[in-house]
């Protein structure tokens, strides 16, 4: 591990160098690999880069999703659309709570009991 490490010291130091990721995969893989690039007419660490560009958020990416996106006005008429379908299609009822539903139950079950 000591080695590795100066290796990476030694590589900061130089301009232009950039730190390697050096990571083990199956020879077939590597084939894959080989022939994605290939087609894409790619070296093979241009086409590795561009995936782990894709795949792996920025910093200010990830320091962004832990707050809130700002709702758009087009979302927000969806939305509200959407609400006023479901209140039509309930013909105005109010939506039941849980303790509404238990109490109904309650009673049903009470006369149930009370005709035996």
């Amino acid at each position: 591990m000591a080695m590795q490490n100066q290796y990476n010291d030694s590589q900061r130091r130089l301009p232009g160098k950039r730190p390697r990721l050096m990571i083990d995969i199956s020879p077939e893989l590597r084939r894959r690999i080989k022939v994605a690039a290939a087609q894409k007419d790619l070296s093979v660490n241009e086409y590795v880069g561009r995936i782990l560009e894709e795949a792996v958020p920025s910093e200010k990416a990830s320091a962004a999703e832990g707050q809130p996106r700002p709702v758009s006005r087009e979302s927000l008429e969806r939305l509200l659309r959407t609400r006023e379908q479901i209140m039509q299609r309930r013909q105005g009822r109010p939506f039941s709570d849980s303790t509404e539903i238990i109490r109904q139950m309650r009673e049903e079950r009470s006369k149930y009991l009370g005709e035996l």
